[in-house]
């Protein structure tokens, strides 16, 4: 049964019968498979690119056509075919590596290489080609592929269940769209994804949709890359004239392209450039990890152009093929896009600046490809119906035939998808993982499942259980979260917990539960009560496990802990696109604590243990009497311009380019009981930007005030995430790393500002045997203003990446233009 099967998913995927078209393969004149070799109906963008074994499926109309091999390093091979309608023809191309021609040059002036002076006409004519397409359409067809080579047995004590081989194929057809500067519109006609018949492919074709015109070329990695053509591209690259071939009567010159030292973030690789016009002819390039790609070991990019309406020259196929490597996995993958029907808008204007509009339009209309309306902040739809084609839509419309590793792995998954799903499979997958082994149970967490009812329960690590505090004492906090899914769309859970103080021989337990629905709108509904401890700044500028380990070793203790009986309900949904409502109302009655507790390890003269009444520059008396405390908050979060896909089953949000406001307003309610009154605004302001070279930088900067103070006691204050420890909250925003907890919590109006630049390797890989270690800098500067502190300041350096996971950085601090501290702090965070 499985041959025939697999014969039969052969047959039809290679099988064409009944399509017009040419099927064949691309291979050396030796009889060496060319792979991802570019074919195409010349003066068309009509193309495909043969697959990892060299074949290829071309799908024409009746008559005759000239058709087009290309491959890097050969020659290019044309052939003129007359097909009748419904036939299908093979021919193979065998290509002759490309003999490279010779002619005298003169080397220019400054010059090291004729290469130079190619590379310098390509440079001024660079801003041309970036912007000479105001807008295009194309069809995009896309396939990826990731596959696991190698697999460690164990990683972090846990077993490792996945298994070599391809772990996610899938392809997807598009409508794409594009118009300056950035604007893009996708519709996703077709999906499919190896064993998931009822998934949606996470290919996009915006995110491959790379200029290389672009003088920094970004790869979604931590720094933008030099283009070899960039302004200062000779700051960063040697260029090697390697000579020249003709091609439909033009010369194309191949140059090398070098990087100058090991570590800038450059490519390295051929480009192939026309002469006389300047432009790209091929691309193909790659980058290394030492050259700062993260998650990946290596990454090569292959562009073929080739000429649309205008003789304005496009991508028409693309290859991003990498490797990675880590915690001992090893795996490969690639992605292929294949671009055709290109209808293309000319920048007229740039034309114009370029004094080429005469000789290019003449007397022609100008084309006005696209209309306000034609986009939309939804930059990808993935219709409904799109995973429901068949095989022989696929076989059809598929300009890539799929390798035989690829027919085995939709056959195999297919037909095992049925097992997967049936109760024996599920109950036997869920024996094995449910097992405890000590590395769950000591480090990662134990989990349960029951995937045949999709119920699940969980269980935290030992290491998370045991906290020390001075009110409290060793305390174990145990919080086991139990939750079912339905048709993996809305969540529903619970999550008991409770904490037993041996110092002060006290329970305390709470239940919390929710739902979560996986919609449009991003609902979520939470609600849950009972009594527990709360630290006086609820967004915990200290973790406990931070406060445990100062606590013991060190003999401080920063982290003051109130306990309160409390019930609240929590609300969340995306209002409108881009508005995120985030809504609370909580009662709760509030009581004191004191500590019961002096045990460190710390030496007597090290201890300096302090009241669980936190220190205040404005309150004498920070502790309170028993009181109820009933506290709407509200907080909206714009995301101006918010991009995001739609697909039938959910919709994912991307970025902005545009800085996140978050206003939050906070309302004490003397209702019911309560003996609070009180209203508080806050306006947030954060963002993330990529500074070429450079590195990346983020701020964030906040006001906020007390409209009214009427009735509120020392935890209703605005706090700030300060810190008087060595270890710091990697990754938190709106933190000092200096300022005293609470001492400067205030009632008053304030403003503070955060900024943090992250060099990246822009320094340290200039400097040598430093470079080998991917070491990276970090600055950073912090401020704090208000009435109570007045001018507070903290400056930070610091290196990031130690032994990947570590961070260090030393603070200054200053009051006043006074100095005020400083210290070392270490962090941990990828």
């Amino acid at each position: 049964m499985k041959i025939i099967t697999y014969t039969l998913i052969t047959f039809l995927s290679f099988s064409l019968i009944g399509q017009t078209g040419i099927k064949g393969s691309t291979v050396s004149t030796s009889g060496e498979i060319l792979p991802f070799s570019t074919v195409y109906i010349k003066g068309t963008t009509n193309g495909t690119t043969s697959n990892s074994e060299g074949k290829f499926f071309l799908k024409t109309s009746g008559g005759t056509h000239t058709i087009v091999a290309q491959h890097v390093g050969y020659k290019v091979f044309e052939k003129q075919i007359t097909i009748n309608e419904g036939q299908t023809i093979r021919f193979d191309f065998k290509m002759e590596e490309q003999a490279l021609q010779l002619r005298e040059v003169v080397v220019t002036a400054g010059d090291d290489d004729p290469a130079d002076r190619v590379i310098r006409e390509a440079i001024k004519m660079r801003k041309f080609y970036e912007k000479e397409v105001s807008a295009f359409k194309t069809d995009a067809y896309l396939k990826g592929l990731f596959q696991l080579d190698k697999r460690p047995e164990k990683i972090f004590g846990q077993k490792v269940t996945i298994d070599t081989g391809i772990l996610y194929l899938s392809e997807s057809v598009s409508k794409f769209s594009f118009e300056l500067p950035d604007k893009v519109s996708e519709r996703m006609i077709s999906s499919k994804i190896s064993g998931n018949e009822q998934g949606f492919s996470y290919n996009k074709a915006s995110d491959f949709n790379i200029n290389a015109y672009e003088k920094f070329i970004d790869l979604n990695q931590e720094r933008e890359y030099v283009s070899p053509i960039a302004p200062n591209a000779f700051l960063f690259y040697d260029f090697e004239w390697l000579g020249f071939f003709e091609e439909n009567g033009k010369f194309i010159n191949k140059i090398k392209v070098k990087p100058k030292r090991s570590t800038d973030p450059v490519f390295e690789g051929i480009v192939y450039i026309v002469e006389d016009e300047w432009r790209f002819h091929t691309i193909d390039l790659f980058v290394t990890k030492a050259r700062g790609l993260e998650f990946i070991d290596s990454l090569k990019i292959n562009q073929v152009f080739a000429p649309t309406e205008y003789d304005i020259w496009m991508p028409i196929s693309q290859k991003f093929s990498f490797r990675f490597g880590a915690f001992g996995f090893k795996g490969s993958g690639y992605y292929i896009g294949v671009y055709s029907n290109y209808e293309v808008e000319p920048n007229y204007e740039a034309y114009r600046q370029a004094n080429l509009y005469e000789q290019k339009f003449g007397a022609k209309e100008e084309k006005d490809l696209f209309q306000e309306k034609d986009f939309s902040p939804e930059v990808l739809v993935v219709e409904e119906g799109s995973n429901e084609r068949d095989s022989t839509y696929w076989k059809n419309i598929r300009p890539v035939p799929l390798t035989e590793l690829e027919v085995e792995d939709y056959q195999v998954k297919d037909s095992i998808r049925l097992v997967k799903e049936s109760v024996p499979y599920k109950d036997s997958v869920d024996n094995e993982t449910n097992k405890l082994t000590l590395g769950n149970i000591f480090l990662g967490g134990y989990t349960h499942s029951n995937s045949v009812k999709e119920m699940y329960w969980s269980l935290p690590a030992v290491i998370s259980i045991f906290q020390f505090n001075t009110v409290e004492g060793f305390v174990p906090e145990i919080q086991p979260t139990i939750w079912k899914q339905i048709d993996g769309r809305t969540k529903y859970f619970i999550r008991p917990a409770i904490r037993y103080g041996f110092s002060n021989e006290k329970f305390n337990a709470k239940l919390e539960g929710g739902y979560r629905k996986l919609d449009n709108k991003f609902t979520r509904f939470y609600a849950g009560g009972g009594r527990y401890i709360s630290q006086f700044d609820e967004s915990e500028s200290i973790t406990p496990f931070i406060n445990s380990y100062v606590t013991l070793v060190g003999g401080e203790n920063f982290m003051k802990i109130f306990q309160k009986s409390f019930g609240y309900v929590r609300f969340q949904q995306e209002v409108k696109n881009g508005i995120l409502l985030n809504a609370k109302l909580e009662y709760a009655q509030r009581d004191t604590l004191t500590n019961t507790s002096n045990f460190t390890w710390a030496s007597d003269e090290k201890t300096n243990f302090t009241s669980n009444q936190p220190s205040n520059m404005e309150l004498d008396q920070t502790g309170f009497n028993r009181h109820q405390a009933m506290i709407l908050e509200a907080t909206f979060r714009f995301r101006f311009k918010q991009t995001y896909a739609t697909r039938p089953d959910v919709k994912f949000v991307y970025s902005s380019k545009y800085p996140e406001i978050f206003f939050t307003y906070k309302k004490g309610i003397k209702a019911l009981g309560s003996d609070v009154n009180f209203d508080f605004v806050q306006v947030r302001v954060t963002d993330d930007m990529k500074l070429g070279l450079v590195g990346t930088s983020s701020y964030a900067v906040g006001v906020g005030a007390f409209l009214n103070d009427d009735a509120l006691t020392f935890v209703d204050f605005q706090h700030f995430a300060g810190n008087q420890t060595s270890l710091s909250q990697v990754g938190k925003s709106m933190k000092f790393e200096l300022l005293p907890f609470y001492q400067f919590s205030t009632t008053k109006p304030y403003l503070e500002a955060h900024y943090e630049h992250h060099f990246n390797e822009f320094i340290f890989n200039k400097i040598p045997l430093v470079k080998k270690l991917n070491l990276q800098a970090v600055a950073s500067a912090n401020y704090l203003t208000n009435e109570t502190i007045g001018q507070y300041v903290e400056l930070g350096a610091g290196i990031e990446h130690i032994f990947k996971f570590m961070r260090v950085d030393y603070y200054w601090a200053f009051r006043n233009s006074d100095f005020f501290g400083s210290g070392f702090r270490v962090g941990v965070g990828f």
